[in-house]
């Protein structure tokens, strides 16, 4: 339904923002069909044998995500898990009572598979109050390209008996000097991984690291062959986010064929 109903629309409007809303109310109404999310589920199942892999102590079905940016409030994490995602990211957060909102909806409906919250702003305090909910957390500096505002939040996950990891998120524009900081910085203090932004920035981020530090590509994937790229380039997880608006869930299964296929 959504390559013959939707796709044609929300490739014509040039307003991603607009696109995504579109999207979104159609994922919503197909999960509120009784029986949407089984189906939805069986369709798009997202454990492909030979794509499992351990990424920071986590156990990913497979390595294609769902970034934020589309279900910015916490609303249809399950719905958009069912369309063949192993994780998904929510946000991102810039306020607290944007979290606390979130919580809510995670408490009368629990995640069915890896979340992760991308927090933009008011960076301790929503850690912090969605800790216990969530099963990973990007710290998204882009806004804020201040690598030792982490230094609260990695003391703060000190005091928690659950270890759960930290991902900082960097700016799509970032001087060599600065991210090579942020790289020793992250080694430093047992921040578990980057997400980048582009091809170069993962290419750099592994001969920097040797491949010590996980690398999630938020890379404006659009294609199999361009989440085959950022994987070869040394990413451990890959994102979709506009991929998902613009062809519909029938992408994710082409990625997670093509990604099958290689390692045969």
């Amino acid at each position: 339904m959504y390559s013959l109903l939707i796709r044609p629309i929300t490739r014509r409007i040039k307003d991603s923002g607009k696109a995504s809303a579109i999207a979104l109310r159609y994922f919503k109404f197909e999960g509120m069909i009784p029986g949407g999310r089984f189906f939805n589920r069986l369709i798009h199942g997202n454990r492909p044998v030979g794509l499992e892999r351990e990424v920071f102590g986590i156990n990913f079905y497979n390595p294609v995500g769902l970034g934020a940016g589309l279900d910015v409030d916490g609303d249809l994490y399950n719905d958009l898990n069912d369309l063949g995602f192993s994780f998904v990211e929510i946000g991102p957060f810039s306020e607290v009572a944007a979290i606390r909102k979130a919580i809510g909806r995670l408490q009368s409906d629990p995640p069915d598979d890896i979340l992760a919250a991308c927090i933009a702003n008011e960076y301790l305090s929503s850690f912090c109050l969605a800790y216990d909910f969530c099963d990973f957390f990007v710290i998204d500096i882009s806004g804020n390209p201040e690598i030792e505002l982490l230094d609260d939040i990695l003391d703060a996950r000190l005091t928690y008996e659950e270890y759960k990891p930290i991902v900082v998120k960097i700016p799509e524009t970032i001087a060599p000097d600065d991210l090579d900081y942020i790289i020793e910085y992250c080694l430093m203090n047992s921040v578990d991984g980057i997400e980048a932004r582009n091809i170069q920035q993962i290419s750099h981020i592994k001969e920097k690291t040797k491949g010590r530090l996980p690398i999630i590509a938020n890379c404006h994937i659009k294609t199999p062959a361009q989440a085959r790229e950022a994987l070869d380039a040394g990413a451990s997880l890959i994102e979709v986010r506009m991929g998902l608006v613009r062809e519909g869930p029938s992408l994710v299964g082409r990625i997670l064929k093509h990604l099958s296929a290689k390692t045969k």
